[in-house]
C-alpha cells in the first residue's frame, strides 16, 4: 500500500516552507516532472489536471538541468532513480540555485530512501505508485492546489494504454543494452517500480529470481508477454 507523508507540523516546518504556505496560489506556474517513466508522467499529467499551471517533464538528469538553463519553475518532481544517476544529486543542486525554487518534492518507487531525499533537501517526499489524487494534490499545495485536497481515489494513477506499453518497450530495451552492473542494476530498479505500479507480483517475483542470480532470460519472457497482453490501441 501507498505511504503518503504529509507536510509536517507548522511548528516544525523549516523557515522556507512557512514562506510557501504564506503565498498565493501561482496560477498558471510551471511544474518541472524529473521522471523516466512514460506510465507514471502519464499518471502525473492526469493528477495535476485543474493546477492552473504547465507541466513539463525531463526524463534524465541532462535534460532536467537544461530544462533549468532555460526557465524556473515554481515547483520540482524528482524521481530518485534516473538513466544517467541518482536523483539525490539534482535535488541537492537545485538548494544552490538563485532564485530558490520555491517547493521540491521527491518521489521513488523505494520509501526507504525518504531520509536521504529530506536529507539531499527535499521539501518532501512520496512513495510509488501514487494511489490518491487528493494526497498527491496536497504535496505540491499551495503553489499550485489552494486548499487540500480530500477525496482518495484508489487506482487512479494506475495507468494502462501507451504509457504502459512505452514502459514496457523502455524495459526490454534496458535490459537488452545493459554492459555493466551499474546498467543491470538500473535496469532491474526501472522495471522493479513498473511492477509495483502494476501491482504485478508475478514480475515482481520474477525480478528477486533475476537479482538472486537466476539470469534475466525469464524476466525478459515475462515483459514480452505482458507487453503482448496489450491492445494495441
Amino acid at each position: 500500500m501507498t505511504t503518503f507523508h504529509s507536510p509536517p507540523a507548522i511548528g516544525s516546518r523549516t523557515r522556507r516552507e512557512i514562506d510557501i504556505l504564506s503565498r498565493p496560489r501561482m496560477r498558471g506556474g510551471t511544474l518541472l516532472l524529473v521522471e523516466d517513466s512514460r506510465q507514471t508522467s502519464d499518471a502525473i499529467r492526469q493528477m495535476f489536471q485543474g493546477a492552473g499551471g504547465r507541466l513539463r517533464r525531463a526524463d534524465s538528469l541532462e535534460a532536467a538541468r537544461r530544462h533549468l538553463t532555460l526557465y524556473a519553475p515554481d515547483a520540482v518532481v524528482v524521481d530518485l532513480g534516473l538513466p544517467d544517476g541518482s536523483g539525490l544529486d539534482l535535488i541537492a543542486e537545485l538548494q544552490t540555485r538563485r532564485p530558490a525554487i520555491p517547493l521540491i518534492l521527491a518521489i521513488s518507487g523505494q520509501p526507504e530512501l525518504e531520509t536521504a531525499a529530506l536529507d539531499a533537501g527535499a521539501d518532501r517526499f512520496l512513495a510509488k505508485p501514487f494511489l490518491s489524487v487528493g494526497e498527491f494534490r496536497n504535496m505540491l499545495a499551495p503553489i499550485f492546489f489552494p486548499v487540500p485536497q480530500r477525496q482518495p481515489h484508489p487506482g487512479a494513477a494506475r495507468m494502462t494504454g501507451s504509457g504502459l506499453r512505452d514502459d514496457l518497450y523502455l524495459a526490454l530495451e534496458l535490459l537488452a543494452r545493459r554492459d555493466d552492473e551499474a546498467r543491470r542494476e538500473y535496469a532491474l530498479q526501472f522495471i522493479a517500480g513498473l511492477a509495483r505500479s502494476l501491482g504485478d507480483i508475478a514480475m515482481l517475483d520474477t525480478l528477486e529470481d533475476a537479482r538472486a542470480g537466476g539470469g534475466d532470460v525469464a524476466l525478459t519472457l515475462m515483459l514480452r508477454k505482458r507487453l503482448k497482453e496489450q491492445p494495441l490501441i
